[in-house]
């Protein structure tokens, strides 16, 4: 009942802190779902430099341990981009929005190979001629990232969006960034897969995000009963019915939450 009410609370004042995420989400019960770039860790200038200190890790292993294994990462990077900046921590992942996951057993869906074939060419020739941006080739997703020439924006949105048509595509936004990517996944449908494997099935599913790739996320959890937690002021409209400000406080709430745990096991 406690917890009921502390969740009535907080859904009720979408702008309101979460400042118990173990009255919230109690691991007993609970899957949980990251996010990584601005959610489990601070936005870096290149994604290669984002990498996780041994102190997120151990928290991702202790309460991976306090919730029966269902904690996966869910993020628009690849896999083995996840793997890089966890190692040695292996954890269940949705990666490329959703495109390639790894269940919990280790099998594997994987993303097309090929999806970006046709397109990679022009995306490649279009990032060159255009100083300050850069592409990150994924394979199966294309992202062209403008954070030091923000006012290419809309010619850099406007340029990905044209490869949708006639084709299974889609255009994903995100902070300083837009990505084409397969029209069939994103983080909803990641999620949604992932809930019907154990240990995740059964269990009221939670997503952490921070971003505009992460809406898809927040509506599926609230759709299957769960709960949605923003990282960040929304300065868009969100399907997140509940707040944290930054990595750093999610962090220590992770911290309160595995020591919770501990006291009561």
């Amino acid at each position: 009942m406690a917890a009921e009410q502390a969740i009535k609370r907080h859904e009720c004042q979408s702008a309101e802190i979460v400042a118990d995420l173990a009255a919230v989400a109690p691991p007993d019960s609970s899957a949980y779902f990251f996010d990584v770039d601005g959610t489990l860790l601070e936005l870096r200038r290149r994604p290669e430099e984002v990498v996780a200190d041994e102190h997120l890790r151990g928290l991702l292993t202790r309460l991976q341990a306090a919730a029966g294994g269902a904690v996966a990462l869910v993020s628009g990077r690849s896999i083995a981009d996840l793997d890089r900046i966890f190692d040695p921590l292996s954890l269940p992942a949705a990666g490329l929005h959703g495109a390639d996951i790894r269940f919990p057993d280790f099998s594997r869906q994987a993303a097309r190979g090929d999806l970006m074939d046709g397109v990679r060419p022009r995306v490649a020739a279009f990032t060159a001629s255009h100083e300050g941006i850069w592409l990150e080739d994924k394979g199966a997703t294309l992202a062209i990232h403008f954070r030091e020439r923000q006012e290419l924006a809309g010619e850099v949105l406007a340029f990905l969006s044209h490869f949708q048509q006639g084709r299974d595509l889609a255009v994903q936004e995100g902070k300083m960034v837009v990505e084409l990517k397969s029209a069939a996944h994103d983080k909803g449908t990641a999620i949604k897969t992932l809930l019907a494997r154990k240990p995740f099935e059964g269990r009221r599913p939670v997503f952490i995000g921070d971003d505009l790739t992460d809406e898809h996320g927040f509506a599926e959890v609230q759709r299957s009963g769960g709960i949605a937690i923003r990282i960040g002021v929304p300065d868009v409209p969100t399907e997140a019915r509940l707040h944290m400000p930054d990595p750093a406080y999610l962090r220590e709430r992770l911290r309160e939450l595995a020591a919770h745990h501990l006291v009561l096991g």
